[in-house]
């Protein structure tokens, strides 16, 4: 357990960032299916990824494969494995064997992959002996994971005849999609998407030496510090107005309520302004990563927001709008919840809490909450350490940039 409390309201400094889990967990599966030992130039050291390149340099003969947490890695790993020889059961912890992979069994099952469910349907665990699969085309749904869709696409150049996925509704995190196709451009594919049709042929990967991008998702908390500060000005090297990455878009929405973006060669420097609104709607579902330190953001200044296009959250590390309308109570705040979307009143006064702030073995929720500290002053956390999943070094750069942290 730990307690975080700032001291003057005030920030001004530095912040290293964490390098792009999203783009580093790709580029380590495109490795491996492209057989060509490149050099990946600033990989993230998030658990996810750590735990990613450990499985893929590990894998071969070993009859099980554990994923822990990693939603991501084992996704991806579903795919993956499918094309190669052999047979391992790839498991995860009690809330992974929670969510759902069936669609994207489905889908590899329709391109020949040999996957059978051991406990329930639907779930992992799975056991999948892999082999090399024709491909062809597929039928996908887009409103329940990008990841699905990402996980096909990689693998898609490496099957006899290539691949044609139809995404049959709408599609969630579109972006997601987009940053794999770019990255897979990149390393010498060509594809063609028009409308909901992507198609990839049969082709080889041309790899070579990869640099990896810091992550803007793990930006958006420090652009809420900034805005629920009394003064604030941070600089994030390595993030960039041409990134690939869909949360970039958090510079544009934070420039309406009280966070101004400068860009230079070397990155960003973030700057508290005035808020020039009282009410944001938004519609994220191509950026639900961003909803929690947006919804902390707004329920620090006291502005009204509706964010909605967030049906994905359910099935993320928990259940993420009901685990942060749970957690904002501790602070006074209300918030009106669905399935899809959540709503904060304006102008709720914010108290500090009572209680200790759960982080529910999800990474996002303590480091969202964090930044209502520049408001109420200290913050008491605990099992802190889930912040290892994505940004290990989060609480130090909160020391770093002025704040106080204590064990407790």
């Amino acid at each position: 357990m730990i307690s975080l409390k700032s001291n003057n309201n005030k920030l001004n400094g530095k912040v290293q960032l964490e390098s792009s889990k999203s783009i580093s967990n790709r580029v380590l599966i495109i490795r491996a299916l492209s057989n060509q030992n490149f050099n990946i130039k600033n990989l993230s050291r998030a658990d996810d990824t750590l735990l990613m390149s450990k499985i893929i340099k590990s894998y071969k003969g070993k009859p099980e494969v554990d994923c822990h947490h990693a939603g991501t890695t084992l996704r991806f790993l579903t795919a993956f494995l499918s094309t190669d020889n052999g047979e391992w059961k790839l498991m995860g912890s009690d809330r992974m064997h929670q969510r759902p992979i069936g669609p994207l069994v489905d889908s590899l099952r329709d391109l020949g992959a040999n996957i059978k469910y051991l406990e329930k349907e639907n779930h992992p665990p799975i056991l999948i002996k892999g082999k090399q699969i024709p491909g062809g085309k597929v039928d996908i749904s887009g409103d329940i994971s990008s990841q699905y869709i990402s996980a096909l696409l990689m693998i898609a150049p490496v099957l006899k005849n290539g691949l044609k996925i139809n995404i049959t509704t709408n599609i969630l995190s579109r972006p997601y999609i987009k940053m794999t196709l770019e990255i897979m451009h990149q390393m010498g594919i060509k594809y063609h998407w028009e409308k909901s049709s992507i198609e990839i042929k049969n082709q080889k990967y041309k790899c070579s030496d990869y640099l990896v991008e810091n992550d803007w998702s793990a930006a958006s908390f420090w652009y809420s510090f900034v805005a629920l500060s009394n003064y604030g000005k941070i600089e994030i090297p390595f993030l960039f107005k041409s990134s690939i990455q869909g949360d970039s878009v958090l510079q544009k929405i934070y420039n309406d309520i009280g966070v101004n973006t400068k860009f230079n060669k070397q990155g960003i420097i973030i700057e508290k302004i005035k808020a020039s609104t009282e009410k944001l709607t938004l519609n994220l579902a191509n950026y639900p990563d961003l909803a929690l330190p947006i919804i902390t953001t707004c329920a620090g200044l006291g502005i009204k927001a509706h964010l909605y296009g967030l049906e994905s959250l359910k099935h993320k590390e928990s259940n993420r709008l009901l685990m942060i309308k749970n957690e904002l109570l501790k602070f006074n705040i209300e918030c009106q919840i669905d399935s899809s979307s959540i709503k904060i009143k304006a102008n709720q006064k914010i108290e500090s809490p009572n209680k200790l702030i759960e982080t529910h073995h999800d990474h996002r929720i303590p480091m969202s909450l964090a930044p209502l500290c520049m408001k109420i002053g200290k913050i008491e956390f605990i099992n802190e350490d889930v912040v290892t999943k994505s940004y290990p070094n989060f609480w130090k750069d909160c020391i770093n940039l002025g704040m106080q942290i204590k064990n407790i």
